[in-house]
Order: C-alpha cells, then structure tokens, then sequence
C-alpha cells in the first residue's frame, strides 16, 4: 500500500473514528486541518478540468449553477479552512472557519438550508434548526467560526495561524496532521472499536468463498494496522494538492515526521541506511516504465506478509479448481506454479527489503527494451515455474536454460498469439519475454538484446556499491498510453471497457506521465507527484461524468 493510499485512509478513518470520554483523551486527539486556498481558485480549477481538459460544457454548466449557491458571503478569495474534531463522546464533529465578505448574507444564505442564526447578548451566534451549534464572527478579521460547541468557536482568535505553512505553500487543498507525544497509547487504543466497526463492514459476497473472504479481511487488517501507526505515532503529516493550469500538470505532495521513539520513528531510521542490490544498474526516468525500491521491512511488515502469502495460496487455489476452462493437468500445474511464485516471494522478504528496478526505454527500430529485477532468495524455483507453463497454457511454449552459467540462469517465454499484437507492438515482432535468476535476484528482460542486458546488469551487481547511499525510497515514471494500448488489446471487451475508452480518450502520447519519488530527508519522508495533462483529463471527464449523472 503506497504512503499516498496510506494518508487517504488516515482521513477514512478520521471520519469514522469512535469518540472517547476524557479531557485527557481529547487532548491525545490528532489535530486535523483542512485547506482550500480559495473558492475562485476551487472553481477555475474545475473549469480547467471540466471545461478546458474533458471539453464537457453540460457537466461544467452543472457545477456552475451549483457552487454559488454555497458561497454567498463568503469571500472567495481567501483561504477556507475545516478542522475534524476527534475526542468526544459523540458524532463526528466539524468546525467551519470560512472567510465573510458580507456577514449578513452569509445568514441569510444559512436560512436558505434552514439553518437559523441568532446574536446572543454575551457571545457568538445560537445556530438552530438543521444544524445546532455556534457561529463565532471575528470582526477584525473578517472570519467565522462554526461548531457544534462553544469553546470550540470561542478558543480561535487568529483562524490562519495554524495553517501558515499550507497557506505560504500555495497549495490548492490541503491537510495538517499533528499530534501530541504524550497521547500515543490513547490514540491506539482509540483505534481498538474504529477497527472492529470497520472489519464488521466487510461483509462476505454472495459468490465468495471462505477463503477468499478472509483474505480480504486480512488485507483489511493490514492496511489497518498501518493506518494506526501513522494515526498514532505520526508528529506531523501535511498534505498538498495543486492544479496548474499554467504547467498542464496537477502535482501531489506530503510530509511524514515521527515521533521520536516510536515505532513509526525507527521504521522511518531504516530507510535509506543501505545501497540498492542494484544500485550500479543504470535506471532512466526517461522512458515508459522506469523505476526503484529500496524500502526496507520491519518486523510488523515482514510478519503481515507471511500472514497474507498464507491465506493467498488456498484462495488461489480454490480460484483455479473452480475454473471451468481448466482440465484437471492444468488445475494442477496452475496450483503448483502459485505455490512455487508465493514461495519465492515470501523468501524475499528474508533480505528485510524491497529492492528492485524496472526499466523500459526506447530501443532500435521505434520499440522498447524492457530490463527488471528483484531481491530474492529463492529465484531456483523458477526454471521449474517455467517448465509448468506449458502445462497450464495452451499453445505456450518456452524454453529453459537458454542461458546456463554457474550463478545465472536464462529462460525463454514465447509471447502466445492472443497476447503478441500488444507485446510485439511495443517490443518488436517475434520478441519474447527473458526471466532469469541468480542467488541473489530475479531477472526479466524484452526487446532487443533481453539476454545480454540481463548478462550485463547480472555483472554490474556485483562491482563494489557506490558510498553515498540515494536517499530515494522509491522512484516511478509511467508513461500510461502505451501500457494502455496493451492492456486493451489483451483484455478487449473484457474487464471496465468505458473507464479504458475514457482513458484512451483523454490521453495522447505527450501528456500521459506520472512520476512520483519518496525519499527521506534526515528524520522526515518526503513524497512529491506529478500528473501530466492528459491525466488530468482524464479526472474531469470523470467529474463531469458524475455532475452530469447526479446533480
């Protein structure tokens, strides 16, 4: 699960978050502010997604009427600003600090949602109706405050002063995460009913076996058990978004100090302390698909993949003996062939790391030459996954040991006819795929000259690992359109074919990158993302698929 994902489900979580009793639990609460730079600059972002991008005026024509209706007297041109309020024993709470150009028609425009305002002699604004609380208006600075209870309006007399850095920063929308030290254990606990809410929600498909069932809770449970240590233990986290209209691009960025001494700080210590397995193969961040991992596996992370590997196997299994298509020889060799992968995987993680490289840049003759690989223990168990193939695939033939050297080893996998238009396309007519293992690594290889760049880089491994140690994690440059291409081919009328076309059709192959890099810079992880134009495309054609279909 990416850092990125891992944020996202912070907030999940954030807003579903049980409510504990006392003071001294609320104060242990995460601090949680969100930021929107301004109202003028949310809608000419939807505009340049919508309208400029996706070129949809029905879906734009429908925001347009929308958003207004929500900003009458509030200044559109200054930051807005939402704080989630975890640590009572009661609802999820909010607290609106909103910038006012006209306070009067700001109520008038809350009794338009029925929501009544009325000035007290001593104190702020009683709310009422559908929404019960308090309205604080600071005169002199021309905000309001809005929450369900009165010190919570009462205690802010700068609403700005938190949020500087996001402000100073430009993003579009963004979020602060902080918490106190001394609330860690408080927090976790918190987290105890948050969990057996949210795993009680997971309910069992009609068509699901029990396997398959419980391991989409174990994923759950994983995903959980990382939520927590960043909800707990995380100092500080921010999180920024912008649109850039200007550039063609949308770029994501984020933050992540620990607090010092947990064990979110000292699996944060481990990053970037040991060079790449293949830190001398040289990787572009130029071409299709390129890019590195070094992320290192504490104990919590190597026990949480064994558990998975352990219940992936019977749900594989089940998953291929229900396979109508299969003979009883195939079943067979399917279920061995994924008994033998999941093994060479679980070995892996014996290095305590996830280390690998791919690397697809462009080759003689217009196509692509692809070079891959990564750590493992175990890569002798992969002549024998290739001999299975045949076994499983009709009309697959391979051949093993097409190299057969002392420490590496070779193996051809021909490209079967219903896959070669999209793999020749990009690779070159009669190419096929390359894998290979050495007692250190798994290899893959396409295109042109696959052998000797395995050769090659199975060389260069070897050679002393430069000093320095590169302080990125993880490095991904993904030019989207040509994989796109492929994956329509093979996949044709099958799987989302209208979010495909959707796809297809925003993107052109000088606007289809992502590129993202995490690294750590001394005690702090930092992630920054790029979206190309095409991409963004892409996302107004989704919003406006939904303005249309819903508002």
């Amino acid at each position: 699960m990416s850092r990125i994902a891992h944020f996202a489900l912070i907030l999940f979580v954030a807003f579903s978050l049980p409510r504990v009793a006392t003071a001294q639990e609320n104060k242990a609460a995460p601090n949680i502010s969100l930021v929107q730079i301004n109202a003028d600059g949310m809608i000419a972002d939807l505009k340049y997604l919508v309208l400029d991008l996706a070129g949809d005026k029905k879906g734009w024509t429908n925001l347009e009427q929308l958003i207004p209706t929500f900003l009458e007297g509030i200044d559109k041109q200054r930051p807005l600003r939402i704080d989630i309020l975890l640590g009572e024993n009661q609802q999820q709470r909010y607290r609106l600090i909103l910038p006012i150009s006209d306070l009067g028609e700001f109520r008038d425009n809350l009794e338009v949602f029925e929501i009544s305002s009325k000035k007290q002699r001593k104190g702020p604004y009683k709310l009422g109706n559908l929404f019960e609380g308090f309205m604080q208006y600071l005169q002199d600075k021309k905000y309001v405050i809005i929450s369900e209870k009165l010190d919570e309006v009462e205690n802010i007399e700068d609403p700005l002063k938190r949020v500087q850095e996001l402000i100073k920063a430009e993003y579009d929308f963004s979020a602060l995460i902080t918490n106190e030290k001394e609330g860690v254990d408080l927090r976790k606990k918190s987290m105890t009913k948050t969990r057996e809410q949210l795993q009680a929600a997971i309910k069992k498909k009609r068509d699901e076996t029990d396997n398959a069932f419980e391991l989409r809770k174990l994923a759950f449970t994983h995903q959980m058990d990382e939520a927590e240590r960043l909800f707990a233990e995380a100092q500080k986290m921010v999180i920024g978004w912008t649109t850039d209209a200007a550039q063609n691009e949308g770029r994501l960025v984020f933050t992540l100090k620990a607090i010092e001494g947990t064990s979110l700080d000292e699996s944060i210590k481990q990053f970037a302390t040991k060079p790449s397995y293949f830190a001398n193969v040289e990787v572009k961040q130029d071409g299709i698909l390129n890019g590195r991992i070094n992320h290192p596996l504490d104990e919590m992370r190597k026990a949480n993949i064994t558990a998975f590997y352990n219940l992936l196997l019977p749900s594989i299994k089940e998953r291929i003996d229900s396979n109508k298509d299969l003979t009883d020889k195939q079943k067979e060799a399917g279920k061995k062939i994924a008994e033998l992968i999941i093994q060479m995987l679980d070995a892996g993680k014996e290095t305590s790391l996830i280390d690998g490289f791919i690397n697809t840049n462009s080759a003689d003759g217009g196509k692509y030459a692809l070079l891959g690989g990564i750590r493992s223990t175990d890569g002798a168990k992969l002549k024998e996954i290739v001999e299975l193939l045949p076994q499983l695939m009709k009309g697959q033939t391979v051949e093993v040991d097409v190299v057969n050297e002392e420490n590496l080893k070779i193996h051809k996998i021909t490209i079967r006819e219903e896959f070669q238009a999209g793999f020749y396309e990009l690779f070159g007519d009669g190419e096929a795929l390359y894998v290979g293992s050495t007692p250190e690594a798994l290899w893959m290889a396409a295109g042109p000259d696959a052998i000797q760049s395995i050769k090659d880089a199975a060389k260069k491994v070897k050679e002393p690992a430069p000093e320095e140690v590169s302080p990125n994690v993880i490095e991904l440059n993904v030019k989207t359109l040509p994989w796109l291409k492929l994956i329509n081919k093979v996949r044709d009328k099958k799987g989302n074919v209208e979010i495909r076309e959707m796809l297809l059709g925003s993107l052109t192959d000088k606007d289809d990158t992502f590129t993202f890099v995490m690294k750590r810079e001394g005690d702090v992880i930092d992630g920054k993302a790029k979206l190309d134009k095409g991409i963004l495309k892409f996302i107004g054609n989704v919003i406006a698929k939904f303005s249309k279909e819903t508002l």
